[in-house]
């Protein structure tokens, strides 16, 4: 019996709390054995959570998810990762330490309940088991496609601040090693 089905499901937006606190959150079902072992429940879930953050002083939630799409597509396009990976999203993660961003990671997380933070979800596999899931009410589509370069100068310009693309010293050499090492693991 094929489940090809679940790969198909579209993704609604789910109204946004007040939380001014964010993390880019990655998850992905997968089904195990599908097609050759007969079994009720053979669902894999990978679930990551990422650093929490709160976003540059004075910028909109609307324009830092565009500047959040545009710095994953740039590292997905200079790392050669697949889109959606963990991989770059765990590399965008990374880079948000960076002070010139703005972004400002938010220490003791263990400490921060789940309601307190708006999950920034990249969801990939089964996408319809995700939305059977209890996180679903959390989801909504915060990734702008094709968000230039210009835009995102703008956008640090109304802030005072200048934007200028990642340089492979900040971090990038580092993401590079890792993906050679998380090449060996199947994480996309």
């Amino acid at each position: 019996m094929s489940r090809d089905y679940e790969f198909d499901a579209r993704l609604k937006n789910h109204e946004l709390g007040n939380q001014n606190i964010y993390r880019l959150r990655y998850v992905s079902y997968q089904r195990i054995g599908e097609g050759y072992i007969k079994l009720k429940n053979n669902v894999e879930k990978m679930d990551w959570t990422l650093d929490p953050f709160m976003l540059p002083l004075g910028m909109s939630r609307e324009e830092a998810f565009r500047v959040l799409s545009y710095l994953i597509d740039y590292i997905e396009q200079n790392l050669s990762l697949p889109e959606c990976s963990f991989p770059g999203l765990k590399a965008l993660n990374d880079v948000l330490d960076l002070e010139r961003l703005g972004f400002k990671k938010v220490p003791n997380k263990e400490t921060i309940p789940d309601a307190d933070i708006i999950d920034l979800f990249t969801v990939t596999g089964r996408i319809l088991l995700f939305k059977k899931s209890k996180n679903y009410k959390k989801y909504f589509d915060w990734y702008t496609e094709g968000v230039t370069l210009e835009e995102v100068k703008a956008i640090y310009q109304k802030l005072g601040l200048e934007f200028s693309d990642l340089k492979p010293e900040e971090k990038l050499s580092e993401i590079k090693t890792r993906k050679r090492k998380l090449s060996t693991i199947k994480l996309s």
